[in-house]
This record gives C-alpha cells, sequence and structure tokens, in this order.
C-alpha cells in the first residue's frame, strides 16, 4: 500500500512539474521572436509525451515519456547557418517518466541534444535529433542497477504547423539506458518510443 501511494505522489509531482514548465512555454507564445528581437534565449519550447516499449527480465517496461522541451538556434552563434533552409537547435529535455509494466515506477532526468528540422512545405517539416543525459531509475530489475544512469536516444519525427508558431509534433525513438559500469548489474535498457507533442517555435 505504501509502494502505491509514493507512486502516486510521484506522479503528481511529475504532472506539476510538467504542467509548471508547460505553461512557461505557452506564456511565451505571446512574446516577440527573439530573432527579431534578441530578448529571448530558447527559440523553440514544447511539451513532449508518448508510450514506449522494452523488456526486462521481469517482464514488461511501458516508459510514458513527460519531457518538457527547450531548444535555441545554433543560427545565432553560427551566422553561415543562418543561409541553410533547415534549422540546426540545441536543446535540453528534462524529463519524469512514469513507468508501467511488470511494476510502477520512476524515471527523472535531463539530456542535451542537437535537432535539425527541415521544412518540406510551409506546414510541415521533418526532423532528426540526438541527445545524452543522466536518467534516475527506480526499477527493481536484475538486468540493470537503479538509480544513477545515463539515456542516449536518437529519433525522427514530423512537425505539421496547425496554428501561427504552433506545431503538432509526432516521432519514434530509440533510447538506450545504462550505467557505463559504474554498477552491476549494467545489461542496459532499450526502449522503442512513440511521441506526440507540440511545439512552439519564435
Amino acid at each position: 500500500m505504501r509502494g502505491k501511494k509514493n507512486f502516486r505522489r510521484a506522479v503528481a509531482l511529475a504532472a506539476f512539474l510538467v504542467l509548471f514548465c508547460a505553461g512557461a512555454g505557452w506564456s511565451a507564445e505571446a512574446r516577440p521572436s527573439p530573432r527579431i528581437t534578441g530578448d529571448g534565449f530558447f527559440t523553440e519550447v514544447g511539451f513532449v509525451t508518448g508510450f514506449g516499449y522494452s523488456t526486462v527480465s521481469e517482464g514488461k517496461y511501458l516508459p510514458v515519456p513527460l519531457i518538457v522541451h527547450l531548444g535555441t538556434d545554433m543560427g545565432r552563434w553560427f551566422p553561415s547557418l543562418a543561409n541553410n533552409r533547415g534549422v540546426l537547435t540545441v536543446f535540453l529535455e528534462p524529463q519524469v517518466n512514469p513507468v508501467f509494466g511488470y511494476e510502477r515506477r520512476l524515471e527523472a532526468g535531463a539530456s542535451l541534444g542537437l535537432k535539425y528540422r527541415y521544412p518540406l512545405t510551409d506546414a510541415l517539416s521533418v526532423y532528426g535529433l540526438y541527445s545524452a543525459g543522466f536518467l534516475f531509475l527506480t526499477a527493481n530489475t536484475v538486468d540493470q542497477a537503479n538509480g544513477l544512469n545515463f539515456a542516449n536516444s536518437a529519433g525522427v519525427g514530423i512537425n505539421v504547423r496547425i496554428m501561427p508558431g504552433g506545431a503538432l509534433d509526432l516521432g519514434f525513438r530509440i533510447r538506450h539506458v545504462s550505467n557505463a559500469d559504474l554498477r552491476e548489474p549494467n545489461c542496459g535498457i532499450d526502449s522503442y518510443i512513440g511521441t506526440i507533442g507540440f511545439m512552439f517555435t519564435y
């Protein structure tokens, strides 16, 4: 019973943090473009969720990502990129992810990465991304030590513009979690994650 209460509290805290960060992104919608005014750092702000699938010895390991995406256009530091039709961004993704499957647990961490987005039309863009960071696991499995781990993700996706400055984000990511042999066991957990989200670009 105590485990269920702790899990509910963790999920409630995760939801609060995600909603708080997402609210900050929504409030930023009314601000002028940083490219025009230079008064903002992030040029891409969004929220991403979805559903992941992986297995461990005990059974299914099903992470549900709750990710805040904060990106900035690298063209501000590399003027040559401004002449490229695509946009290269460096991004930060803090996340708190409930995990379902053989038991209910939680992941929490942050990743830093690069994303290249290329517009096919005025309303449709494709992108690829790669990120690396840390992830704390609370899962109890013989395959992977809990506590501090490292996560690497690669993904592709599309952005469909549905309003000025706002786009629906659909993607797919492959994620590997392990701890660089800092602790045993370290078999790693590989997850396949479908994502859906909303992005504001400035």
